[in-house]
């Protein structure tokens, strides 16, 4: 029970961000309600655990739980940005063949938010009412990317729009490029991220290590679990032990993220 159970613990902390799709897209299709209350609950399960166990192994659950709400949340994180880029590229077109018909440019970025998933579209929206009360439009797509998983992209956005402004340029035009400005990137991105896998599995198998050791203890008759939990020097090699493993886990995360910025 105590190997199923570690096997368990191990499988859910290295398990690779872009792994176990089928299982992902079940996941994806709960309530968002649901899926926002699971750091909660792990939390307060963490936490009853930690009051039935010795300070030392309290702490080790403590870091083990912190790392793994950590990287769940770089992965939501991730996913978010991505779909916001996907929504992004499907408002610019509409943008375009509305300006391209010769819509007003309000009424084109209008019909691009009623286009596009609920953060672009709000973003959209408020660039627009911006644009009714007289405000600058450029102003408003930069102002959007603060609130934005992808600034840059916005950014460059209010660039091309201002440049249209000024120097009496097609917006369309300029839209066009941005839009596939942003599919290039996407698209490179999505190759590096395929590219990363084999650098996740080692990540996820070095993690797992420790785990695969404890569990080849059991099998000569050691009992290296009740000697970690125990207290003392056991206590100590605990914390240390899961601290170089959430440690090597964090540091492997910001590698690969500082790859794909």
């Amino acid at each position: 029970m105590t190997a199923a159970a570690l096997a368990l613990a191990a499988a859910v902390l290295v398990a690779p961000s872009g792994s176990h799709r089928r299982a992902r897209a079940v996941l994806e299709r709960r309530p968002r309600r649901l899926r926002m209350s699971a750091p909660v609950g792990a939390v307060l399960v963490c936490a009853a655990v930690a009051l039935l166990m010795t300070p030392g192994a309290a702490l080790a659950v403590g870091m083990l739980a912190a790392t793994l709400l950590g990287r769940a949340r770089a992965t939501q994180r991730r996913r978010d940005s991505v779909a916001e880029a996907v929504s992004l590229q499907g408002a610019l077109d509409v943008l375009v063949g509305e300006l391209r018909i010769g819509a007003h440019p309000v009424a084109a970025v209008r019909a691009a938010a009623h286009e596009s998933n609920q953060a672009v579209s709000g973003s959209l929206t408020g660039v627009a009412a911006r644009a009714l009360l007289g405000a600058d439009v450029a102003d408003g797509l930069r102002a959007a990317g603060r609130r934005s998983l992808l600034p840059g992209y916005w950014e460059r956005l209010g660039v091309c729009w201002g440049l249209a402004q000024n120097q009496g340029l097609a917006i369309a035009t300029l839209m066009q490029a941005a839009q596939r400005d942003i599919a290039e990137r996407e698209r490179f991105r999505g190759r590096v991220d395929a590219g990363l896998a084999g650098a996740r599995a080692t990540a996820a198998i070095l993690a797992g290590l420790p785990v695969l050791g404890m569990l080849l203890g059991h099998m000569i008759g050691a009992d290296p679990l009740g000697f970690l939990l125990s207290g003392g020097a056991g206590g100590w090699l605990l914390v240390i032990g899961t601290g170089l493993v959430c440690a090597g886990l964090l540091w492997s995360d910001r590698i690969m993220a500082s790859v794909m910025a």
